[in-house]
């Protein structure tokens, strides 16, 4: 089953809004999740998110190992988190969870001051060259993911730092502007005009 990316969960919830889907009812949980009921974190217990190790981070109740694999990959990179929201959309995290972490996350920025997000959303594996140009990256850079992409599709952030060896600044330049969506069947045509 393919990977969904944290940004799916945005564009279900507006087609939700919209009633071109159903409400969603409860949600199952992952296997390797522990559930929120079964360990209650003791209220002087932090987690220095842009600091966090995958063993801290699976203190946490319902993080997966998937979820601080993801997160210490990002860290590795040099990607930081600014505030808890930009955390729970790239994590797909239900609100009950989001609000039992909230109260023990730290977000201590080391480094310069992060860029404040776009509104607008790029689907990555998908986008057009002349979509990418809005990313504002050296045409070096936008040949390179182009190149890469026809190779796989990327899975996540990380993934996309990796390939491209890109710069902790670029990657968390981001964060809440991009998505990886599967690839389309069939070549990419202009619209029809």
């Amino acid at each position: 089953m393919p990977r969904s990316h944290w940004l799916d969960p945005l564009a279900r919830r507006v087609l939700q809004a919209t009633g071109q889907l159903p409400l969603p009812g409860p949600s199952p949980t992952p296997t390797s999740a522990r559930q929120p009921s079964e360990t209650a974190l003791p209220s002087n217990w932090f987690l220095d998110v842009n600091r966090g190790s995958q063993e801290q981070w699976r203190e946490l109740p319902g993080c997966t190992d998937d979820m601080a694999d993801l997160l210490v990959r990002l860290q590795r990179g040099g990607v930081q988190f600014a505030a808890a929201d930009d955390l729970f959309r790239l994590l797909d995290l239900p609100t009950d969870l989001a609000q039992l972490w909230a109260p023990h996350l730290v977000f201590h920025w080391y480094g310069d001051a992060p860029l404040q997000p776009v509104d607008s959303c790029i689907d990555l594996n998908n986008a057009s060259s002349a979509e990418l140009t809005t990313l504002a990256w050296p045409e070096q850079r936008i040949h390179g993911l182009l190149r890469e992409r026809r190779i796989n599709v990327f899975r996540d952030l990380a993934d996309l730092q990796e390939r491209l060896s890109l710069p902790a600044s670029s990657v968390e330049a981001l964060i809440g502007r991009v998505s990886f969506g599967q690839r389309r069947a069939g070549p990419s045509l202009p619209p029809r005009g």
